[in-house]
């Protein structure tokens, strides 16, 4: 590249940024996990929308992401659209593809600006940013995901996307690229549409000074208006001003005494500007990419009229993008923000700090998390933070303790490691006591660490108390000591299976506190009982019409009943059943021979054995959800053998 001399700085951003996603992304340097959301400048918009509209965070967003976004707004009013031209990773393929386009023969066009096709084109963007906005905006999820096309490759099409409009946004951000010029960046991203709202700082900050004043006058008005008005003036400002007056402060200068008009410039500009006939360029295309200035021979051009400042944008966008990961790892806003109930000004609440809430892992689980506390007298809010896991609890000491609140949020947990055999008739519990471990996933975590041991142990069961009770399951001969449990439980991380990938690396900070002296002994039957998922469910409407004459069990063995994988799909199971006429209930049973089963009754006047065997080793489930509407769904449990009537 002739201008490398000068740009080197640009380039090192553009592709080390490049190659440092492809790297994480195929786990190269040793990394079980990549987040592609984890620094993203407009998932932070959204989410920093969506939390200042409703209270909440969008999806499992932190303030990482938010930070990134606000730091990308205040440095395209200060500094221009550095984001675009040195570190978008779509950004710099788009550019390059259009280099490649024209290296392998493939003219590529430059629709000319501010023609009518220009003009119409350019109202793409700022739809797409309604459209992305209005969504998130009202379901807390990132609808850009849908068909984002660094996020469906980042994520290898296993993401939270809609295929057939990513591989839309593929064809259009790749294909039409090549033929013409930066039509993505300039006609399609809704990233660069709000990077040119932010430029217009001016207009930006009068909507918003007027929707704050309607408001602070009591005057309701939906949160659409003002989108729906700052879009719409978006696009009038880029097609009808061309050029905000004030903002951005930094901007590329042209020497008109050294300046011979021969147009390399505009040729080089990635937006084709028109640098050679300005002054100043504060085009609102302008990227501050500054390839016109190193493409000039005569030095005619610089930033700001001062050619010491040529490399400051680089310089600028690498201190922005250090400063919004600092603030991004010292701040957290709460995923959620909730308080219930009435006459709250009345009562003095206090504060619980909850952490190791490991289920607490994004806005679903943190509205599940809230829904459980509205439900226990005496608290009156909740504040997730999900990048940590944590929660503040606000309640009312008079009504509830702190101990009683612990309590109640807490769920006991069964694991089955490995099932005894018909010889294991006796059965060794050992009795633990640990802290740190109150979320429902750290026994899943403390099992993996169990069964890696070697030792002969059949399964745990937690009891909340504190510190915790952990009671073990162990062969009556095995020899199970107190420095092979502590080292279990204070294992700095855990490694969890990951089907068709790497383990997931799980830091953990257990505390191990003590072994209790007493072992107890229960039966192979009684371990095998208190791990059966107690599940029954009965139709009733269709059960109370049916002769008790016409009812038949139907039992199938299943000896997987109690891992923790097929407990979670009984209910879904036993849904799917009930849209099979003729079924009348689902219900889970030890049998007298020890064996996990499903009984199934049915009504032997509206289906038979044959039919009932058809519809439980179906491949497919169809479960009908709380709107009415009904949905396909694999099946999650699978039957290998026929079961019997009883």
């Amino acid at each position: 590249m002739k201008n490398f001399s000068k740009q080197w700085l640009r380039y090192l951003l553009q592709w080390g940024t490049l190659m440092a996603i492809i790297a994480f992304a195929l786990k190269l340097f040793g990394n079980s996990t990549f987040d592609p959301e984890a620094y993203c400048p407009f998932g932070g918009l959204e989410t920093y929308c969506t939390y200042l509209v409703k209270g909440s965070l969008a999806c499992s967003m932190t303030a990482t992401q938010i930070m990134m976004g606000i730091v990308l707004a205040i440095g395209v009013v200060l500094f221009s659209r550095l984001f675009c031209s040195y570190i978008c990773p779509l950004g710099t393929v788009v550019e390059y593809l259009g280099k490649l386009g024209k290296a392998i023969g493939i003219k590529c066009q430059d629709i000319k600006k501010w023609s009518i096709a220009d003009i119409i084109l350019r109202s793409i963007k700022y739809i797409l940013l309604f459209i992305i906005f209005y969504f998130t905006l009202s379901s807390s999820e990132l609808f850009c995901k849908n068909f984002d096309p660094y996020y469906a490759f980042a994520t290898g099409f296993k993401g939270e996307l809609t295929v057939w409009m990513a591989c839309i946004a593929i064809v259009v951000c790749f294909a039409c690229s090549f033929f013409v010029k930066m039509f993505w960046c300039k006609y399609i991203c809704p990233l660069g549409a709000a990077s040119n709202i932010f430029k217009f700082t001016l207009t930006f900050i009068a909507i918003l000074a007027v929707y704050a004043i309607v408001s602070f006058a009591g005057i309701s008005v939906s949160w659409v208006v003002p989108l729906a008005v700052t879009c719409i003036f978006g696009y009038i400002n880029e097609i009808v001003f061309k050029s905000p007056k004030i903002f951005p402060l930094l901007h590329v200068t042209r020497n008109e005494d050294l300046c011979t008009n021969c147009g390399i410039c505009q040729k080089k500009c990635p937006y084709s500007i028109d640098v050679q006939n300005l002054k100043k360029v504060k085009c609102v295309d302008c990227t501050l990419c500054g390839e016109c200035v190193a493409s000039c021979g005569k030095n005619a051009l610089s930033i700001n009229g001062k050619r010491s400042l040529n490399y400051i944008p680089g310089i600028i966008a690498i201190v922005l993008f250090a400063i919004a990961f600092y603030l991004g790892t010292t701040v957290e806003l709460p995923t959620i923000e909730e308080k219930w109930g009435d006459n709250l000004d009345k009562i003095e609440l206090k504060e619980l700090k909850v952490d190791g809430l490991r289920s607490v892992k994004c806005f679903g689980s943190s509205k599940a998390f809230s829904a459980q506390l509205q439900k226990i007298d005496g608290i009156y809010g909740v504040s997730t933070f999900v990048k940590h896991h944590k929660a503040t609890i606000y309640y009312n000491p008079a009504e509830i303790t702190t101990e009683a609140i612990m309590a109640a949020i807490y769920t006991p947990t069964k694991i089955m490691i490995a099932q005894p055999s018909e010889q294991d008739s006796l059965i060794k519990v050992i009795t633990i006591r640990t802290e740190n471990m109150y979320d429902k996933l750290d026994p899943n975590y403390l099992s993996l660490q169990l069964r890696n041991t070697g030792k002969q142990i059949f399964g745990l069961e937690t009891e909340y108390a504190c510190p915790l009770i952990v009671r073990i399951y162990a062969g009556i001969n095995e020899n199970i000591d107190e420095s092979l449990l502590k080292q279990c439980v204070e294992k700095e991380f855990v490694e969890i299976p990951v089907e068709g990938a790497d383990s997931k690396k799980i830091e953990l900070s257990y505390k191990f506190m003590e072994m209790e002296d007493a072992v107890d002994t229960i039966t192979r039957r009684s371990l095998l009982e208190s791990q059966l998922p107690t599940f029954n469910v009965v139709y009733a409407d269709r059960a109370a019409a049916v002769d008790s004459a016409n009812v038949a069990i139907y039992q199938i063995v299943y000896p997987n009943l109690y891992k923790t994988n097929v407990k979670s799909f009984i209910s879904f199971f036993a849904k799917y059943m009930g849209t099979v006429q003729g079924i009348l209930g689902v219900k889970t049973i030890l049998t007298d021979s020890d064996e996990y089963a499903f009984q199934i009754s049915y009504d032997k006047s509206a289906i038979d054995e044959n039919a009932v065997w058809q519809a439980v080793s179906s491949p497919k489930w169809v479960l009908i959800l709380d709107d009415g509407s009904s949905k396909e769904i694999d099946a999650r449990i699978n039957f290998p053998d026929r079961g019997v009537i009883l």
